[in-house]
């Protein structure tokens, strides 16, 4: 772990970063305020023993500075200071200091604060990291890594609000594979769930960046086109449709092919419900199926 001292006076840099080297952990030293908030803004510390009078900025407003910039990282701060008393510690922990030390606090002291502060940051750290997982696995579909039903409606809305204020078209895509079940009757589920791995990769490879992609369920795909009119959206399907057409899958099963069929719906200036929206999007699905498979029915083209 990289430890950032703060410290003018180069007697004090020198024993501390000594300490940390020992503890196995990196020691990055400045020698006043100012350069301390640029190191951080610059790299992020999750540990950091700041003296409290230093040039420029002191201890105290770097602090405060720090705890105004942090944005989600991970910074337990030490304030080292020549003041004693409760009133100095008092203003430095208000400030936002984790903890406070003294200029004359010995090696084996200061050397159990420091460690505290590490196990405290690397603990801090790893329940961000958690709580990061945990909300991919709330939005996210187990065996494509899509977004999942609820996620990507959830998706829809928002853009549909982002259509609304600045005046855009919102399309969707409905997508289904076509006769899916016999591939699962035929070759087994195992094979059947690498189909839908590969498919959803070629939609993410096909895809605009700033498109939402999520499995509906089953077999059953919803895509989010934001600031996309019918006609793009038409287009932006039959690309898929094709593509899926001519997707190679014999790693899977030997000449093995798949095709998918596609409704597809505008929200013009995206004041259409999203359950609306969805809907009719499936109707047009539905529509496709009819029509024989492998083909794009938009809700506003006739067959």
């Amino acid at each position: 772990m990289r430890i950032l001292i703060a410290d003018d006076d180069p007697v004090i840099r020198k024993i501390i970063s000594k300490l940390v080297s020992d503890m196995g952990h990196e020691p990055v030293t400045v020698n006043d305020g100012n350069s301390a908030i640029e190191q951080i803004k610059q790299h992020g510390y999750p540990v950091v023993v700041l003296d409290w009078m230093m040039p420029g900025m002191d201890g105290i407003d770097v602090c405060r500075a720090i705890r105004g910039i942090e944005n989600g990282n991970i910074c337990y701060i030490i304030m080292n200071s020549a003041r004693e008393g409760s009133n100095s510690i008092s203003e430095a922990l208000k400030a936002g200091a984790n903890d406070y030390i003294t200029k004359t606090t010995d090696s084996i002291e200061l050397r159990a604060r420091i460690g505290v502060g590490i196990r405290t940051a690397q603990l801090e750290i790893e329940l961000v990291e958690l709580n990061r997982r945990l909300i991919y696995l709330v939005r996210t579909d187990g065996l494509t890594g899509l977004l999942n039903h609820a996620a990507i409606l959830k998706e829809l809305d928002m853009e549909l609000d982002r259509g609304r204020r600045d005046g855009s078209s919102t399309s969707v895509l409905m997508l289904d594979l076509d006769k899916f079940k016999a591939v699962n009757d035929t070759y087994g589920h195992q094979a059947g769930d690498k189909v839908l791995i590969n498919f959803s990769e070629k939609l993410i490879e096909k895809c605009r960046s700033f498109d939402r992609i999520g499995r509906y369920g089953g077999e059953e795909f919803l895509i989010v086109l934001p600031r996309t009119n019918n006609n793009e959206a038409i287009l932006i399907a039959e690309r898929i449709r094709f593509e899926i057409a001519e997707m190679n899958l014999n790693k899977i099963i030997q000449g093995l092919k798949i095709t998918c069929s596609i409704g597809t719906c505008t929200a013009a200036l995206s004041v259409q419900h999203s359950s609306a929206l969805v809907s009719a999007a499936d109707a047009s699905l539905y529509r496709a199926k009819e029509a024989g498979r492998n083909c794009v029915i938009s809700c506003t083209r006739k067959q």
